[in-house]
């Protein structure tokens, strides 16, 4: 990775977290690094048609990843002990299915989920749970976001630069189970509150992350370093 930075024309990171952990691992105070983030198909992760719930009905509330401790799957168990009776939490497998959690009456596990059924799960769902441990950039709350979600998830990494807190969702202190109940019970009384924080979230997603945002953001970059060796 070092002989990789050292003979680069250029260097990217996929949010400002990764770009200043790369700067402080490799030593470089006087090399920059572009930041360019993920896309995501905001086409295709789009929010549900249907209407929104009362506060009333059943609240779900979805956790996507592999259930590992980087990911927070084994906070799950004591989130849903503290949740109010009308929230299940449903989660995915991811390629891990091995994992943390053991049987409780208010999560269900949806197994491994194919990519392409991903969009339909948001839809599927209130609020997503993001309880990890580091990202370097956060697709899952990036997709959430695209489909109209409101999440809740870890201050910590990158997390900070998808999700606005008090705008978008919630930004809970790393590992603090009750500080992840205390938001999800909140939300899911208030469904206003999901609607709007869901309708930010869309709204920055195709601002930010949209997949031509990407794209052409990598297509100037090459450009730019074709011209240069050009010029040399």
């Amino acid at each position: 990775t070092k002989s990789s930075v050292k003979i680069a024309n250029r260097i990217t990171a996929v949010s400002q977290f990764t770009a200043n952990l790369v700067t402080r691992e490799m030593q470089l105070p006087d090399k920059s690094i572009c930041v360019i983030y993920n896309g995501i198909d905001h086409k295709l992760f789009l929010p549900a048609r249907n209407g929104h719930k009362k506060a009333s009905d059943k609240i779900n509330v979805l956790f996507s990843g592999n259930l590992t401790q980087r990911k927070g799957a084994h906070w799950l168990s004591s989130i849903a002990d503290r949740l109010d009776k009308n929230i299940n939490i449903t989660y995915t497998s991811g390629l891990r299915p091995e994992g943390f959690l053991v049987d409780h009456p208010q999560l269900e596990c949806l197994g491994p989920v194919p990519y392409k059924d991903m969009p339909a799960l948001y839809q599927t769902a209130d609020v997503l749970l993001f309880p990890t441990v580091r990202e370097g950039f956060g697709l899952a709350a990036a997709e959430a976001m695209a489909c109209g979600l409101p999440v809740v998830a870890t201050d910590c990494s990158s997390l900070p630069e998808l999700i606005d807190e008090g705008n978008g969702g919630f930004l809970c202190p790393l590992g603090d189970v009750d500080a992840f109940t205390y938001k999800i019970n909140l939300l899911a009384e208030n469904p206003q509150l999901r609607r709007e924080m869901g309708e930010y979230n869309r709204a920055k997603v195709e601002k930010m992350f949209t997949l031509e945002r990407m794209v052409n953001q990598y297509k100037e970059l090459f450009e730019e370093v074709l011209s240069d060796r050009k010029i040399t």
